[in-house]
């Protein structure tokens, strides 16, 4: 049916022509049909493309961005909501801790807190005393003293299991403090834990490093902080490049190019191994988007637009560079060539319908 319909665009609009490939009337086409057949056009100017070579590479984990999580305190695993291969989001939850040395502080300070009150209210019937000179200043003054030692230790008790972080029905909870997965568990239901025991390791893969192996002879070639294109399986992806090994390989001769990628759409998977795009070199010239060209018997040709008239020329290309051919001949600079509906207008001027 598309094709049908493109066909009785192309006679409508044509049905008049009289001479191929000469600019007449019989060769404009009106605007709105222009867009019924989405075709577009660009004036042609000099610019700069990058030259690409494309590299071996495996993706890894970007360490920065990985989270061994500890307890601060000895104690028993409690609750685990969570376990190895979850994922797991920043503030989330990941364990609740029973410690003996916790427990202790949290009686102390409700002992303080009782004893707090108690002396509180001492101080105020002696201040009141006090007032109605019915005590010495030296009785009120004790009773003062007191309780401001009272509230000082329960403060100071406050203060230190502030210092083990967040406490909830007196168990310490534990939080992931970044986006990622649990890539490695330690413990299990009942586990004691210390300082020094790995709880979780949590990895984030919203950036990833991306590995490519360059050979000795091309290592002059590339620069850090260039753009470079990530091919893998599931998609497309851009990075930059962070590092340029200082060493290489003894078994492939090659140089380790460090790549840091943003993962945010999931096309990389750590271990997952993958192509890059790297430019080497830039070149300068007149250059024409590859949807542009028309390839024949009698050689290449674009379609050229003025006004809302459209004729095709002959050009000599050069190398092919990304999505881009170097223009030697046929075209100059000022030209308005067209890019895209290049097949609808190939059908008049060939003889050759879409397919």
């Amino acid at each position: 049916m598309r094709l049908i319909l493109i066909l009785i665009l192309t006679i409508f609009v044509f049905s008049y022509s009289k001479e191929e490939n000469v600019v007449s009337n019989s060769n404009i086409i009106p605007e709105t049909v222009q867009k019924a057949l989405g075709i577009e056009s660009i004036v042609l100017k000099p610019m700069t493309v990058n030259i690409t070579k494309k590299y071996p590479a495996i993706v890894k984990d970007d360490l920065t961005l990985s989270e061994k999580i500890y307890s601060p305190v000895e104690g028993i695993v409690k609750k685990l909501p969570l376990k190895e291969g979850d994922k797991v989001k920043k503030g989330q939850i990941v364990a609740y801790i029973y410690s003996p040395e916790i427990s202790r502080l949290i009686v102390s300070i409700n002992e303080a807190k009782a004893n707090y009150e108690i002396l509180k209210k001492l101080y105020e019937r002696e201040k009141l005393l006090y007032k109605n000179k019915l005590i010495t200043y030296t009785r009120f003054f004790s009773s003062k003293i007191k309780l401001e030692n009272a509230k000082a230790k329960l403060d100071a008790l406050k203060e230190s299991l502030k210092a083990y972080g967040e406490i909830n029905d007196n168990l310490l909870v534990l939080r992931a403090n970044i986006n990622g997965y649990i890539a490695k568990q330690n413990v299990v239901l009942g586990d004691s834990v210390s300082l020094d025991k790995m709880i979780f390791k949590i990895h984030s893969h919203d950036r990833l490093w991306t590995v490519a192996y360059v050979p000795i002879s091309e290592i002059q070639l590339i620069k850090k902080g260039e753009t470079v294109e990530i091919l893998s399986p599931l998609g497309k992806t851009a990075g930059f490049i962070d590092f340029i090994s200082h060493s290489v390989d003894k078994e492939t001769k090659r140089v380790e190019v460090r790549i840091v990628s943003d993962n945010t759409n999931d096309t990389l998977k750590p271990n997952m191994f993958v192509d890059v795009k790297i430019p080497i070199a830039k070149e300068k010239g007149l250059f024409i988007p590859i949807s542009a060209v028309i390839k024949t018997d009698e050689g290449n040709f674009v379609i050229l637009k003025k006004e809302n008239a459209f004729y095709p020329v002959k050009v000599v290309l050069g190398e092919r560079i990304g999505n881009y051919y170097k223009v030697l001949k046929g075209v100059r600079a000022g030209k308005e060539v067209v890019i895209k509906g290049v097949v609808h207008l190939k059908a008049k001027f060939f003889g050759e319908a879409e397919e």
